[in-house]
Order: C-alpha cells, then sequence, then structure tokens
C-alpha cells in the first residue's frame, strides 16, 4: 500500500525534488503550497515524469495563521489520513518582513506556522501507517538563540541570526514531539539536507560556512534524504534525532536541552492559544 505523504511548500527548490521523488517511489504527494499558480506547475511537472502518480494540490499560507486554520479545516475534510507529514516550506528574507500577525516572517513562516499547522493535522496522522513527522531544519540552527524579544521583529535585523532561531526552533518542536507522541506511535525527526549554494550564504560567518560548504549539493541530491526518512521502512521506529548525509548528526548545545525545548514549546502553544499534548 502506497504512503500518502504531505509536503508542504513543495513546488520548487529541495522541496519539488522531494514530491518527485516520492511521486517516483509510488507515494501518494500532497502539496500544501501558498502560490497555487507554482503549486500547479508542480503538480504538472510530476505528472509529466510520472503520468500514474497520484498529487493533490491545496493551499496553504504559512505567513496567515487565520489562512492555516482554514487549510487544514479543508485538508481534514478531504482526507481521511496521512501516513506522513513533511514541514519544508520556508522563507529566508534578506529584509525584515512581518507576518499577517505581526511577527518577524522568518520565525512565524518556519516556526511558528509549522507548529501550528502540525498540530491540527495530528489527528489525519493517527490514522495512518506507521506515521512520521518531518521537520526540515539546517545546520545553520548552530547559529540560532531563542529570544522572545525577536519574535515580533530585531534591531537590527541579521538574517541569519533570525534564519537560526528559526532552524532551532524547529529542531527543539520535533525532540518535543517525539517524546509527546511516542504512545500513539507517531515518530518525528528533524533534517538537514544539505544546503545548495545560493546568495544567501554570504551572510555566514566564515566559521559556520566551514561546517556548511561540505554539504551544499543539488536540489535533487538533498531531496533524497527526506525522501529515504519518509518511506524507508528502517526509519518506521526512529524517532527524536536530527539527520544529515543519512546519519544522525551533532547537533548544537541548545538544540540538546530539554529544559529549553519544553520551555519554548510552552511559550509557543500560549503564542498560539493552543492546549499542550
Amino acid at each position: 500500500m502506497s504512503k500518502r505523504v504531505l509536503i508542504t511548500g513543495g513546488n520548487s527548490g529541495i522541496g519539488l525534488c522531494t514530491a518527485e521523488q516520492l511521486a517516483g517511489r509510488g507515494a501518494e504527494v500532497i502539496l500544501a503550497c501558498r502560490d497555487q499558480d507554482r503549486g500547479r506547475a508542480a503538480v504538472a511537472r510530476i505528472k509529466n515524469t510520472h503520468p500514474s502518480a497520484k498529487v493533490r494540490l491545496f493551499d496553504l499560507d504559512l505567513s496567515d495563521l487565520e489562512s492555516v486554520r482554514n487549510s487544514a479545516a479543508v485538508i481534514y475534510r478531504e482526507l481521511d489520513h496521512i501516513d506522513v507529514l513533511i514541514n519544508n516550506a520556508g522563507v529566508v528574507p534578506t529584509k525584515q518582513g512581518f507576518t499577517n500577525d505581526g511577527y518577524e516572517m522568518q520565525f512565524g513562516v518556519n516556526y511558528l506556522a509549522p507548529v501550528l499547522f502540525t498540530h491540527l493535522m495530528l489527528p489525519l496522522l493517527q490514522k495512518g501507517e506507521q506515521p512520521r513527522i518531518l521537520h526540515v531544519a539546517s545546520v545553520a540552527h548552530w547559529l540560532g538563540r531563542i529570544n522572545k524579544k525577536t519574535w515580533r521583529g530585531r534591531k537590527p535585523y541579521l538574517v541569519m541570526d533570525a534564519y537560526g532561531q528559526s532552524k532551532l526552533g524547529n529542531i527543539l518542536f520535533s525532540n518535543v514531539l517525539a517524546d509527546r507522541l511516542a504512545e500513539l506511535g507517531i515518530t518525528s525527526n528533524a533534517l538537514h539536507p544539505g544546503g545548495v549554494d545560493t546568495p544567501i550564504f554570504r551572510y555566514v560567518p566564515k566559521p559556520i560556512m566551514a561546517l556548511i560548504r561540505p554539504t551544499l549539493t543539488t536540489p535533487e541530491k538533498a531531496a533524497r534524504l527526506p525522501v529515504s526518512l519518509a518511506l524507508d521502512p528502517q526509519y518506521a521506529d526512529v524517532s527524536g534525532e536530527y539527520f544529515a548525509n543519512f546519519k544522525p548528526a551533532m547537533r548544537s548545545p541548545l538544540a540538546r536541552n530539554s529544559k529549553l525545548a519544553e520551555t519554548l514549546y510552552y511559550d509557543t502553544m500560549a503564542e498560539l492559544d493552543l492546549p499542550a499534548l
């Protein structure tokens, strides 16, 4: 029986290559994208390469929490289960921007909205077969610090500091889910798929760049890790890990801090007005 995989932002870059490879391995692919034109183009591209693939497209705007709730309600009505959720979508604006709810864009889109969306998808995941949640993080989480004072804006705005905080948040959230969802049989893992060389790296300090450069690759190669974690049987019972290069990778001390993870989780639940798991 094929897996049903929901991937956010799977209409370009690593996300699109992930969606294509998932379809190529027989998975049913659910794309949740903000840009519906690009989403339809992605569906057409996948179907052109894999004519028998099952691919569906839903609207999802992570910069608007009310929109996230509405989109999740539509998905819940349309689907009876999800086997894998891949939180892939993200932004890296070089100038400070804000979500519709007033959060700094990277914190809001890369971290806060995926937390909300994941919680709203849990009822569908509970109905899945060996359900898995994957969070696309980054080695740049080593730059991250959790600072509530920056959640609604930074002065000055430093793009990699903001990015690092959001990616650190992804890993900490994954860790919390791994603990809290264990009894439900839902696994949660974070991953660094490998970076694709883009102009964003000019903002990375040289010591961090020395860590990142060996992992730079093509989108096609970068997609292999999330595809493997989503579908391969050897990962069915693995939870609470952070993967890079197909093996558990070293996390920053903050990313291993369980007290910080719990504090961030409860603070996030307060921001989203959600009950804790």
